[in-house]
């Protein structure tokens, strides 16, 4: 069907051209006005009046076989809404296509519904935002800072202990001490003079410094409980709350007992050729050596999203736009969602005040200025992504989350959020087009921390204390240990 408009809208093209006119309201705002030649409205109103005449079918007569006169008269409106609806998409995809614009926004028709005439050309207008136009300054001249970030023992260590945490055993062990302890209880409330108040048999409590059972807080639980043994049971003295659902009992002295029966503990092994072996390395060298490329696959990303980040940053400030309404409309959306969804998962209900929103669309203007600026580059420099890297990256977000990558896939598909993933490639691909302009300049890691806690600092006295954190697109906001 596509293909039969195109081909139509090329004949009527030849024919007779549009008178078609654009005006610059503001940087970012284009209104295109068309007139439409009346040979080509009726050209357009025989191609829909004789599909009807094909496809019709009619009481008492035979399929492409009623009058045209008959189908005139008794679908008008029809037909009238199908060459109106036509003709204008026609006419606007033409005039789009001639004049170069790649509108941002949704068309915003004058009049609203465009008229037909009965006789004449048909006008009508439309205004649609649009990326603004800039000079890219000379990007030699920028220049980055990098951190010389290293695979020390420090970063060796901790990813051996992330390793042997994830090759962590749960076995049964005699004696609480351990804050990974998963203990397994028997709890009673018992009164001043004994009588038991609350009886909870087949308890599981962690060993943690805070503890509480039926509305009784215990402080400093995991002391009373260390060194406890299976079979043991430790006695704690408490006052019942003002809340206690008991209230001749609430502010009087009760006991609360944990008879011990189970004590569960996650055991990380020690690395050993063995264990190397049995977990697909030729043994504990090839681990580490392993273990060494992966920090350093590691750092290399991260050192490229830090410059990344500068590079942003640097955009930012010496390109100066008028930001299109619609992007800060789309961010300030996407904050919403995440700020919702971060609510949502600690288990509050928050409502979006109209102050929240204020908040969250300043928040979000600097990430709209940013994404016109990326769209605009991406044009300049002929950067794209294809879908082979959009799968790439949700199979790499699947194995981070334990997915199939297949099911992610289908799932953030249908829920449009493919178009973020191919946002950020495509901001991750042109920021390093960008980077490879500038001039970057490999810091010690000490000053760069250093570096960043000053800024960090001078930020946050510069900025009021209610803040909304704006979304980073998925990548890491600090150098990994």
């Amino acid at each position: 069907m596509e293909d039969a408009i195109q081909s139509s809208t090329s004949m009527i093209t030849e024919a007779e051209p549009l008178e078609i006119q654009v005006e610059e309201p503001s940087s970012v705002t284009r209104k295109v006005n068309v007139s439409i030649p009346e040979s080509r409205i009726k050209g357009k109103y025989d191609t829909v009046l004789k599909t009807l005449v094909k496809d019709a079918a009619l009481p008492g007569f035979r399929k492409g076989r009623v009058p045209r006169r008959l189908l005139e008269k008794r679908f008008k409106a029809d037909i009238a809404n199908d060459v109106r609806s036509q003709i204008v998409s026609e006419s606007l995809s033409e005039a789009i296509e001639q004049n170069s614009l790649q509108p941002l926004s949704e068309p915003k028709f004058i009049p609203e519904v465009p008229e037909v005439p009965e006789v004449g050309s048909m006008k009508f207008s439309v205004e649609f935002e649009v990326l603004p136009e800039f000079s890219l300054p000379d990007l030699s001249a920028v220049e980055l800072k990098k951190p010389a970030l290293a695979v020390t023992e420090e970063r060796m260590n901790l990813a051996k202990d992330h390793l042997r945490g994830n090759l962590a055993e749960m076995l049964e062990v005699p004696e609480i001490g351990d804050a990974d302890d998963h203990i397994s209880t028997d709890i009673s409330v018992v009164d001043q003079s004994g009588a038991v108040i609350e009886n909870l048999p087949h308890r599981h409590v962690h060993f943690s410094p805070e503890f509480n059972v039926e509305g009784i807080e215990i402080k400093g639980f995991d002391g009373h409980l260390r060194g406890a043994k299976v079979g043991d049971t430790v006695r704690i003295e408490v006052t019942l709350p003002d809340t206690f659902k008991r209230e001749d009992l609430r502010g009087q002295k009760a006991t609360v007992g944990f008879h011990i029966t189970k004590i569960m503990r996650r055991v990380k092994p020690e690395l050993t050729e063995d264990l190397a072996k049995a977990n697909g390395f030729d043994g504990l060298e090839d681990l580490n050596d392993s273990l060494r490329r992966a920090i350093e696959d590691r750092l290399k990303s991260e050192g490229a999203r830090l410059l990344r980040e500068q590079a942003a940053e640097k955009l930012r400030e010496v390109v100066q736009i008028d930001v299109p309404p619609s992007l800060v409309t789309r961010a300030t959306a996407q904050l919403a969602q995440s700020v919702m969804q971060q609510a949502a998962q600690a288990g509050h209900k928050p409502e979006l005040t109209a102050d929240m929103v204020d908040r969250m669309r300043a928040a979000s203007e600097p990430r709209a200025k940013l994404d016109a600026i990326v769209m605009r580059l991406a044009e300049k420099f002929g950067v794209d992504v294809l879908n082979e890297e959009i799968n790439a990256e949700v199979a790499m977000i699947a194995d981070m989350n334990g997915m199939r990558p297949e099911l992610l896939l289908s799932r953030m598909s249908k829920g449009g959020q493919l178009d973020s993933v191919r946002a950020d490639l495509l901001q991750r691909k042109v920021l390093d087009r960008v980077v490879e302009q500038c001039k970057t300049l490999e810091i010690d890691e000490a000053q760069w921390k250093r570096e960043q806690d000053e800024l960090r600092a001078s930020m946050a006295a510069q900025q009021p204390s209610a803040q909304v954190a704006e979304p980073t697109g998925g990548e890491q906001a600090a150098p990994q240990a």
